[in-house]
């Protein structure tokens, strides 16, 4: 069993760094062969599809999770091989790389899901997560400096290296059985849950709407280079980090409500400093404020849950919780797309000015939801 788990976590470290690695490459591609807002975004949309998809059907899949790791690693590996191929004879396409995006975000979404159902293999997503924001995010840059197609060629290596450890695991991963006879109501049907995920959309549209034209804005308004796009992805992961370490302690210091709508406003603030002090002779400066934004919607996701749970007077885990995400991923590529066509139509400037005003809809929503009867009795 160590030996099978080491292999899952090495899998998922090595799979981590080149999703990083690609979380670089396809924008700065995309926005090498256009300068459409909207189709950019359109890449990052793609990139989070699948884990709408997923959520919906993933807990009906009874495969060896071995196998589907393996399988949609190689299938990363193969779609990032035929890009970095036209990318070195020069026949990328726009629609190519968006699906691409969506290939490696369904391998995203899928080893996600095989952690959160195997109690024993433990450590998936967070080695993944430190690969990709230590080692894949800055290197993604570096390797795109060198050449287009070199970050692709390196991924392809990484995610059949990734495949192979997931394949060599000898003992079966299989989900556990679903009771289907349980009735599950969706949070919207349990009191004090409603507004609580419409503020959870509203911050998750705030947060895609900029990252679907993240790359125009580091690249135009921030005057930044491959590298620096890579450097400024891992600032921003850390910073999410930091947020998600801090806010159990904003919650306790505050109490759960009023820290969730004084980070979200905090959030608004970030973006709307970073498009008015955004200029490429002082980049940091529009840096900094994006990484404020970044670690003030960490901690608005983590109290949201928290708050979930405590107004809906019961425990929310499982399937329940499972439709409280679907509503967030739901929301992420609309409000990539959302953004892209407000860029397109306007400018890249004015979507962190329109994502300010979502992250203010977010806060007030969540003033106004209400806990339902009885849940102070809730721990």
């Amino acid at each position: 069993m160590g030996t099978d788990q080491r292999r899952l976590r090495r899998s998922s470290t090595i799979a981590g760094v080149g999703d990083g690695v690609v979380a670089v490459a396809l924008p700065l591609l995309a926005a090498s062969l256009t300068h459409d807002p909207l189709a950019i975004a359109a890449v990052v949309a793609a990139q989070h599809l699948p884990w709408v998809v997923v959520h919906l059907l993933w807990r009906h899949v009874r495969a060896d999770r071995r196998t589907v790791i393996g399988l949609v690693d190689t299938s990363r590996a193969l779609v990032l091989g035929l890009i970095g191929f036209q990318s070195l004879i020069g026949r990328e396409t726009i629609l190519g790389i968006q699906i691409a995006a969506f290939v490696v975000g369904l391998g995203e979404a899928l080893t996600d899901g095989t952690e959160k159902e195997t109690s024993d293999v433990t450590g998936l997503s967070a080695r993944g997560m430190v690969g990709m924001a230590v080692v894949g995010l800055p290197l993604g840059g570096i390797l795109y400096e060198i050449y287009p197609a070199t970050p692709f060629v390196f991924d392809v290596l990484a995610f059949a290296v990734a495949a192979l450890f997931a394949l060599l695991v000898m003992r079966p991963v299989m989900p556990a059985d679903i009771d289907d006879d349980d009735p599950v109501p969706s949070p919207g049907s349990l009191p004090g849950t409603g507004l609580v995920t419409i503020s959870a959309a509203l911050a998750a549209v705030a947060t895609s709407a900029v990252l679907g034209v993240l790359v125009l804005f580091a690249l135009d308004d921030l005057g930044l280079g491959a590298p620096a796009f890579g450097g400024l992805l891992a600032g921003l992961a850390l910073c999410t980090a930091a947020g998600a370490f801090v806010a159990p302690e904003v919650g306790t210091a505050l109490g759960l409500k009023p820290g969730l709508v004084l980070a979200a406003l905090v959030a608004a603030a970030g973006n709307a400093t970073a498009s008015q002090v955004a200029d490429p002779n002082r980049p940091w400066s529009g840096a900094v404020a994006l990484g404020v934004t970044a670690g003030a919607a960490m901690i608005v996701a983590v109290l949201t849950r928290a708050l979930l749970q405590r107004n809906a007077g019961r425990s929310v885990a499982g399937p329940v919780l499972q439709r409280f995400h679907l509503a967030v991923w739901s929301a992420i590529p609309v409000g990539a797309l959302a953004g892209g066509w407000i860029a397109r139509h306007r400018s890249v400037h004015e979507v962190l000015l329109w994502s300010t005003g979502a992250w203010v809809a977010a806060a007030l929503t969540a003033t106004l939801a209400r806990p339902a009867k009885k849940s102070s009795e809730f721990v």
